[in-house]
């Protein structure tokens, strides 16, 4: 115990602490005033931005095939609009080249064990947001919406209790669909 009581001692008290997930700064209880004294302010004089250790990390050296594979993640979106313009909303062309330009850029970063932390977590997400390929037009008008709403209706029917989910889960998804997929941005 005794050791303890120095170690707490040594430590300076702070008036304020921030939230990990939110970032919120709040008093601590041992630095609340007497109710007659409180104040909404905060004391600003011990509060320390804490900013993420992951942030401040040097970016890789890409290497020319790396600089290529970005640079068509980069000038997808613009092809994409280019190629709607020229073949038409519905066109397949325009979903094929992008899903192939993002492919290729996937493809071509290779292994990504060498890269930061950061720039392995964006890889990550970019390979998983190839699944919206499944729920973008033409191929969602096609494929995806029958097999999906019969999905969905198959455990709402077969399942108890998903069909409070899933019911209205289908009449809402066309509406996602053409609100979240018209733009292909993510």
């Amino acid at each position: 115990m005794r050791g303890r009581g120095m170690q707490e001692a040594a430590a300076p008290k702070r008036n304020t602490c921030r939230g990990k997930r939110t970032g919120r700064v709040v008093r601590t209880l041992d630095a609340a005033l007497p109710l007659h004294l409180r104040t909404w302010k905060l004391p600003t004089e011990d509060v320390i931005k804490e900013e993420p250790w992951c942030k401040y990390l040097p970016p890789t050296q890409l290497t020319r095939q790396r600089v290529i594979a970005e640079s068509l993640h980069i000038a997808r979106p613009l092809v994409h609009l280019a190629s709607m313009f020229k073949f038409g909303q519905q066109s397949w062309k325009p979903w094929l080249l992008s899903c192939g330009l993002d492919v290729s850029s996937i493809l071509m970063m290779g292994n990504t064990k060498d890269l930061n932390v950061n720039e392995e977590a964006e890889m990550k997400r970019r390979t998983v947001y190839l699944l919206y390929y499944l729920l973008r037009s033409p191929f969602y008008d096609r494929y995806s919406k029958s097999r999906i709403i019969f999905l969905l209706s198959a455990m709402a029917n077969k399942i108890p209790g998903v069909g409070l989910i899933a019911r209205p889960l289908m009449e809402y998804l066309p509406y996602w669909q053409q609100v979240y997929f018209y733009n292909w941005g993510y």
